[in-house]
């Protein structure tokens, strides 16, 4: 697995016939190996307390028990919590020590060095005896914003790409999540954030949440922010952009905060040339300024001005979101009431695991063929949900070039006469004998690159030979050949294409 940033990070699944290799040993190993954070242990301590003795562990009770959970000295546990260490160790921890062995261990003796192991035990314990009790999703005491609560109650497998994000939040300054619309990339972060508040071993001072939803002034956004991170220096705020801008990264430098953007690339979406410009200085010194937080965006792709600031120096690492996994993507559609696997399969390989889709295609198989995937594939079609042909809309009616126009073109008829995914040669061949375009080697490369990016095409390398292929989503495919809007080929610009096989 390739995890440079030249590269990217990909989770795609294969197309080829290894589309359904199960290659999941690591993963459920991972996803067996559940660790309790010390969130979750404070939550059962307290709750058995409150029962037990008709209150709360105080606010020094718990800096002594969260510097006994982190194996840290007195003086640590002094330094972090404001407390005397002379104090916490001899008046308060005793009587905590006490407090946990008649309450919580039921008699077994709780001492600082085993605070861990009992506690861990008792977390354990208390989940499985009390089944319809749910582990806390989050920290809300330690997130900054609001998460979307309803994309962490529904959420399905991607334990792998939350190990692997864990890990590369504490070695890059800025990563960028991007994917077709509804394949979960703000479920994915916002997980992330969840599981990260929940998690002794990561050392982040804030976790940040802000979702982009319309362009806003640059000035109201770090005014957000920084309202977030330190709500009691918001009232002197400095007026101006740039100012404000030093006044965000001064507290990114004095704390450790991972800060989320979920949407990004609204922001540029603006017509304003003046915000969009405000956004891209702002951007550039984040990357190039020293501090020691990390920001990760969420985003289809990204903004051109961001994308061709960063090619260079690589100060941002991209990492692609695709669909679930085969077994996520099974359990899914299961909790939907679909059960006939085959059936599931073939849904799970025409959209692409992505869980938007399938959500919407399950929808219609109970509404319109009775919850029956048996009667549904007798008239089986393809569906596509309105975000996703808004997005479709949007490139076909204002992004696209002529070249990767003919190449999205030229794929949609091939492959709707022969499925098998087209050669990079066969693709130059082509193009190059077309009467209807005239590109270069260097200008197809480009377009190729700009359509993945955007991830309206996907590739695959053979495994053998090495030449790489190309091939497009069924819906993707459907949108081009029915052209809905007339934005696929506008003033008929490609007037004999669908005649040239």
């Amino acid at each position: 697995m390739d995890l440079s940033i030249e590269h990217g990070v990909n989770f795609q699944n294969s197309l080829s016939s290894s589309f359904f290799t199960q290659e999941q040993q690591s993963l459920e190993l991972l996803q067996s190996s559940r660790t309790v954070s010390f969130y979750q242990a404070l939550t059962v301590v307290n709750n058995i307390i409150f029962t037990e003795k008709n209150r709360s562990l105080t606010k020094p009770e718990i800096a002594v028990l969260k510097g006994a959970w982190e194996n840290q000295d007195f003086s640590e546990i002094g330094q972090q919590s404001g407390y005397k260490a002379g104090y916490l160790q001899r008046r308060i921890a005793p009587q905590l020590w006490n407090l946990l062995s008649e309450t919580v261990t039921k008699g077994q003796q709780v001492l600082k060095r085993k605070v861990r192991n009992l506690l861990t035990e008792v977390v354990i314990n208390y989940y499985q005896s009390n089944p319809h009790l749910e582990l806390p999703l989050f920290d809300s005491q330690f997130i900054k914003g609001q998460l979307p609560n309803s994309k962490l109650s529904n959420f399905y497998g991607r334990q792998q790409e939350l190990y692997h994000l864990k890990k590369l939040i504490n070695n890059h300054r800025c990563i960028s999540l991007t994917g077709v619309p509804g394949v979960g990339k703000t479920a994915l972060s916002a997980k992330l954030l969840a599981e990260l508040s929940l998690d002794s071993t990561q050392h982040f001072d804030f976790l940040v949440w802000k979702s982009v939803t319309h362009s806003v002034r640059l000035q109201d956004l770090l005014s957000e922010l920084i309202d977030l991170i330190q709500p009691d220096t918001s009232l002197n705020l400095p007026e101006y952009t740039q100012a404000l801008i030093t006044a965000l990264i001064k507290h990114l430098q004095s704390h450790r905060c991972l800060l989320v953007l979920d949407g990004f690339e609204v922001l540029f979406k603006t017509p304003n040339l003046e915000q969009r410009l405000d956004y891209k200085i702002f951007m550039r010194r984040l990357l190039e300024e020293e501090h020691k937080s990390c920001l990760l965006l969420t985003c289809r792709a990204l903004p051109n001005e961001i994308y061709a600031m960063s090619k260079d120096d690589r100060s941002i690492l991209y990492f692609r979101v695709d669909g679930l996994d085969i077994d996520a993507a099974l359990n899914f559609l299961s909790d939907q009431g679909l059960t006939d696997q085959n059936d599931c399969l073939d849904l799970i390989k025409t959209y692409r695991s992505n869980p938007s889709e399938l959500a919407t295609v399950v929808q219609k198989i109970k509404h319109f063929f009775s919850g029956s995937t048996e009667i549904f594939f007798q008239h089986k079609t393809t569906f596509i949900t309105d975000e996703f042909q808004s997005m479709l809309d949007e490139t076909f009616g204002e992004s696209l070039e002529q070249t990767e126009r003919y190449i999205m073109i030229y794929l949609a008829k091939k492959l709707s006469l022969d499925p098998a995914p087209i050669s990079f040669s066969n693709l130059l061949i082509q193009i190059n004998s077309s009467n209807h375009i005239s590109a270069s080697t260097s200008a197809i490369i480009k377009a190729l690159e700009n359509l993945e990016q955007l991830s309206l095409i996907e590739s695959i390398k053979d495994p053998n030979t090495k030449e790489i292929a190309f091939t497009l989503q069924p819906v993707v495919k459907k949108y081009i050949n029915t052209d809905p809007l007339g934005l696929v080929q506008p003033q008929n610009s490609f007037p004999s294409l669908a005649n040239t096989f």
